[in-house]
């Protein structure tokens, strides 16, 4: 390896080596250190690098007035006593002050304790800001080099050497670390306020609204939302919808959730008809309080409250990446008794604001004679009207919307689909409602791995039929797609990631970053027991696990003996050894001053009858210093090393 014989003749001091230590571990800190607190690194660094002796104490004092000063601007705004309760900025006001601390005594180019165990300080700092498959790879590689270094010190600057040797232990670690792993689970800190921390993007979520004039929310990213994960194969297509918000009340430009004024009792119901399915879900942070579940969700998630519209959400917006695991029943429906306040507000509406809506619903009321036909002819009153699904629909008229889509535009979608099926169900006196969430439909899944983006955004309708809230598809009574409008806002893709070996790719990439973020990262008691459970019920995954395991630990020898093999300068001091072994153990030990010449000479002058020894030293001289590849050379060589290791071993002096 050209890295290996690089290093060979590279001899670092230790001062050398502490700076290498801190540049890689201080990486990850360099993002969130503020402005003022960057420029104080960047003067520190330029006087270490023009001034190549100790500071004096004017100096050091000038840096710590500057740190001071540094430290004040970084944290303005943000220093006091309430904002020091927030660990985060407690944490971020300990790195800076190390970062002081440790420019100071590096100034004064003298080694003590501190500066020594500095950098496993601002490792274990910088993993309170980071969450992440990068950051836990980061942390294997920090680790490596901080034994790589520590054991460089130790050999005195050889870290040729110590590369070797941290690479034989780290792979001696290896298994054991699997082992510990498995066995031994991290402590889990769901309740505390810090942990892995890092994840600052927000992502779209509902909030318990929705509009239906220019701040309808269209995000045609392929950002993911949420990730899933289902116990066993991914339900049908038409049963992935996920529950985010019920709204009912009609605000005419946007739809709200039930008034506060609305009392009802606390008494819910969870569904238990249709396929009950186990998942477990990765929502990143949408700074909202609403969790997304699949309908129909059977119970509450812990930590979470869920009310009777089957809505789950936590005390606190999501400002991190939360997990959780689920149950749900596929099922387009739940049975629940409407009381009266909830009846009245989901059958509400305003006949004056869309009056032809209301005219052609009397008609539809005139003509049915159950709540059944009643749904049907309103479905086919949809279909019948040539609606276009597009994602850049005309300006509604606000103050008759559901006219104005019906009669007019004919274009738009989800939301528009929803709010005018709702209102036109109110007319039939039929309780009606909005739900949004997001509804996937397999194109980004994998195994049982599902990914949510934000363009899987979507609303659809619930109406309470005899006794039961139904769920009811709205766009598909759209009778035309405008791709166009679809394709444009899919242009603001990478045009990339339209390549489907590369989103196939990117596709594993998630699934694999998934599965380890969901059984490392996150590995606790309660997923250990699932797993030993598992492995009761599949003897198949305790024999690949074993097959694994084993494949691992000769892995990691086979690298052990790579680099444990010794290294020699040439092929005939390769050819040599078996004799310098064999003269170890009669008690000669070359001289670090000695040649390979001197020191055969000086053997040999106990051994004045081994003739063969005196031609090894010949013959090693030849193939050293003449450079030849004569293969007849070579034999004569290695069989005179054999006579005399054979001599040697017989004949004592």
């Amino acid at each position: 390896m050209r890295f290996l014989k690089h290093l060979q003749d590279t001899k670092l001091s230790e001062l050398a080596l502490l700076d290498f230590a801190y540049i890689v571990v201080l990486l990850p800190l360099i993002v969130m250190l503020k402005v003022p607190m960057i420029l104080f690194s960047i003067i520190v660094l330029a006087i270490l690098f023009f001034k190549r002796t100790p500071a004096s104490d004017i100096l050091l004092f000038s840096i710590f007035i500057l740190g001071g000063i540094a430290l004040y601007l970084s944290l303005y705004g943000a220093f006091s006593f309430s904002g020091l309760s927030r660990l985060k900025l407690f944490l971020e006001l300990l790195v800076y002050v190390l970062l002081i601390v440790v420019s100071l005594q590096r100034l004064t180019r003298k080694i003590n304790f501190y500066l020594l165990i500095s950098p496993f300080l601002f490792l274990a700092l910088s993993l309170f800001f980071y969450h992440g498959i990068m950051m836990l790879m980061y942390v294997l590689f920090e680790v490596f080099v901080l034994l790589w270094m520590i054991l460089s010190g130790r050999m005195q600057g050889d870290i040729h050497e110590a590369f070797k040797n941290s690479m034989v232990m780290f792979m001696y670690s290896l298994p054991w670390v699997v082992v510990l792993f498995i066995f031994f689970p991290r402590i889990s800190f769901e309740h505390a306020s810090y942990g892995f921390k890092g994840e600052s993007i927000k992502r779209m979520g509902h909030d318990g609204t929705m509009y239906l004039d220019g701040n309808a929310l269209i995000v045609p990213s392929d950002r993911i939302v949420m990730e899933v994960g289902f116990e066993e194969e991914i339900p049908p297509a038409n049963t992935l919808y996920f529950r985010g918000s019920v709204l009912y009340v009609d605000k005419k430009d946007h739809w709200e959730a039930l008034p506060k004024y609305a009392k009802r009792k606390e008494k819910l119901y969870y569904p238990t008809q249709g396929k009950e399915i186990r998942y477990k879900v990765t929502l990143y942070p949408t700074n909202k309080k609403w969790l997304y579940l699949l309908d129909m969700p059977k119970r509450s998630v812990e930590n979470a409250t869920l009310d009777r519209d089957l809505i789950s959400t936590v005390e606190k917006n999501i400002e991190e990446p939360v997990h959780y695991a689920a149950i749900s029943s596929l099922s387009p429906s739940y049975t629940e008794t409407l009381d009266n306040v909830t009846y009245k507000i989901s059958t509400f509406f305003d006949a004056q604001q869309n009056p032809q809506s209301y005219e052609l619903a009397q008609t539809i009321l005139k003509k049915s004679s159950s709540t059944k036909e009643k749904v049907d002819k309103l479905m086919a009153l949809f279909k019948a009207q040539s609606l276009t699904y597009t994602l850049k629909p005309d300006a509604l008229d606000i103050n008759h919307s559901t006219d104005s889509f019906l009669f007019d535009k004919k274009r738009g979608y989800c939301v528009h689909f929803a709010s005018s099926f709702v209102t036109m169900a109110r007319m039939l006196g039929i309780p009606a409602r909005i739900v949004t969430g997001y509804k996937s439909d397999k194109s980004e899944s994998l195994k049982n791995y599902l990914a949510i983006k934000e363009k899987d955004a979507h609303a659809w309708a619930e109406l309470y039929i005899e006794g039961k809230w139904v769920r009811y598809e709205t766009t598909a009574t759209a009778s035309s797609i405008d791709f166009g409008s679809i394709a444009q806002a899919a242009s603001v893709q990478a045009s990339g990631e339209k390549n489907p070996l590369l989103q196939k790719t990117n596709l594993y990439l998630m699934y694999t970053k998934y599965n380890i973020e969901t059984w490392i990262l996150y590995y606790s008691h309660v997923r250990q027991l699932q797993l030993l459970e598992y492995a009761k019920k599949n003897p198949s995954f305790v024999f690949g696990f074993v097959a694994s395991f084993i494949l691992l630990v000769i892995g990691s020898f086979l690298v052990i003996a790579y680099f444990r093999r010794p290294r020699y300068s040439s092929e005939a001091l390769a050819m040599l050894q078996p004799l310098l072994s064999v003269l170890k153990k009669e008690g000669y030990l070359k001289h670090k001053e000695e040649s390979m010449h001197q020191f055969l000479l000086r053997v040999s002058a106990n051994y004045p009858e081994n003739k063969a020894l005196r031609n090894v030293d010949r013959l090693y001289e030849v193939l050293c210093y003449a450079n030849t590849k004569d293969t007849n050379t070579y034999q004569a060589f290695k069989n005179n090393i054999k006579k005399a290791s054979k001599a040697i071993t017989i004949n004592f002096p």
